[in-house]
């Protein structure tokens, strides 16, 4: 009778110990699940972000470049007006027409805009 009493007890204990260590297995594959679809959620919302992010940055360059050339004619363009206003004011001056001297071609604003007087 111990014999059978200590049988079925062995088994019961080794039936427990066994359902324990599944149950511990079967938690540590439900969590390795649960990473697994966690990293491929991120990895399918990073990659469209990726691709945004590199068109946005074509496009900034794109931008950048359309900026610099339109500096680049905007300079041109000054350095041009600057000869052109010192000849014509060169020319009025010698017709007899007091005309002040432009002003200049860059950004330096100092003080009230000059006031030109409209008459021929």
């Amino acid at each position: 009778m111990i014999t059978e009493l200590a049988s079925v007890l062995g088994g019961l204990v080794t039936g427990v110990g066994g359902v324990c260590a599944a149950g511990l297995f079967s938690r540590r594959k439900r969590r390795a699940d649960a990473v697994q679809v966690l990293t491929q959620a991120a990895a399918q919302m990073v990659e469209p972000l990726s691709r945004q992010i590199a068109a946005m940055t074509a496009e900034l360059e794109a931008h950048r470049r359309v900026v610099a050339d339109s500096e680049q004619r905007c300079r041109l363009a000054a350095s041009q007006h600057t000869s052109w206003d010192v000849v014509v004011r060169s020319s009025l001056l010698n017709l007899g027409v007091d005309v002040p001297p432009p002003p200049p071609m860059t950004g330096d604003r100092s003080g009230p805009p000059r006031q030109v007087d409209p008459r021929p």
